[in-house]
């Protein structure tokens, strides 16, 4: 990298950095009526609004908007009965993916990543080049799937309109069900207020009664030099798929920077968790992220406590 460019990418990282406060403060509006969006902390996000209504009939997926940013969920339900060492891992849990859209200047930044089967991921890859987008990454998330999928993530930035489109052409190179939207009145067994006290961050209930997390880092991303929101499919996430009796396969996605990489590897391993993939996610970001995908069965709360432990060590956002 020239020396003037990664003197202007520091000054942007120092400049930006995230309010704290306000990932857990926003209220998460579905649909077209957010239409307008809200304004996201921090350098990331123009004042323009963020076409909602388009890009989600382009895409023919309802998304929901915090913090300025639209967050469409895909979940491949006609990818069933997966498992994993004998676990059900369902479409909601981890046979999906996301693609995320945040106002800028000249149009949208876009940062998404889905879920493939094999014979999808060479007219996916295509999709992407033919419409402009940045292929990023494919890489698999877990070890040990029957039948396994692969995930690929990919952005671009440019008008609204284009880049939906090519999001669309991606998602017709699969069988992905569409149109979707998100679990309306969606439950769970687990007890979500315990498990956002013991994380330290606000959840969200999906179908099957799948419980996310999404954990912002402190600093500033930039992306492809796009200063973006940390919910620009760059947080931590962590999902739990409940099993009965209080217990969970738990999944933490932990988004880190390279001195995190093997301190959070330690905890988590002295813990017994598998392990399951280290890999670059986005390309020509700053700072370079790693993330890492770990599983582990057990008691749904204990797990949350596990889960902490490798958290706090790296430099998100927790209360």
């Amino acid at each position: 990298m020239p020396p003037n460019m990664d003197m202007t990418r520091r000054a942007l990282l120092r400049a930006g950095g995230i309010a704290g406060g306000l990932a857990a403060t926003t209220p998460l509006l579905t649909g077209t009526a957010a239409a307008a969006g809200t304004a996201a902390a921090g350098t990331a996000v123009s004042a323009e609004p963020l076409p909602v209504g388009e890009i989600e009939s382009i895409i023919k997926i309802q998304g929901a908007v915090s913090d300025g940013v639209l967050n469409l969920q895909i979940v491949r339900g006609d990818i069933p009965n997966v498992t994993k060492d004998g676990v059900p891992i369902k479409p909601p849990f981890e046979i999906n993916g996301n693609i995320s859209f945040q106002s800028y200047r000249g149009g949208v930044m876009m940062n998404g990543g889905l879920c493939f089967k094999a014979s999808e991921i060479d007219r996916a890859i295509d999709a992407i080049m033919n419409h402009g987008l940045v292929w990023q990454a494919q890489h698999q998330h877990l070890f040990g799937l029957n039948p396994m999928v692969w995930f690929m993530h990919f952005r671009g930035h440019g008008p609204a309109h284009r880049i939906a489109e090519g999001c669309a052409a991606i998602l017709a190179a699969t069988s992905t069900p569409l149109p979707q939207a998100p679990s309306a009145n969606a439950t769970t067994p687990l007890n979500v207020r315990r498990l956002e006290s013991i994380i330290g961050a606000p959840a969200t209930v999906g179908s099957d009664g799948v419980v996310s997390f999404q954990i912002p880092r402190r600093e500033q991303i930039i992306l492809g030099g796009v200063p973006i929101s940390p919910y620009l499919n760059v947080s931590t996430t962590v999902d739990f798929e409940p099993l009965g009796g209080g217990t969970a396969a738990v999944v933490p996605d932990f988004g880190m920077v390279s001195d995190e990489v093997d301190s959070v590897a330690r905890v988590m391993r002295r813990q017994g968790w598998q392990i399951d993939c280290l890999y670059n996610q986005e390309t020509d970001e700053y700072p370079q992220l790693y993330f890492s995908h770990q599983f582990k069965v057990g008691n749904a709360y204990q797990l949350a406590a596990e889960v902490r432990r490798g958290l706090e060590r790296t430099n998100v956002i927790l209360s």
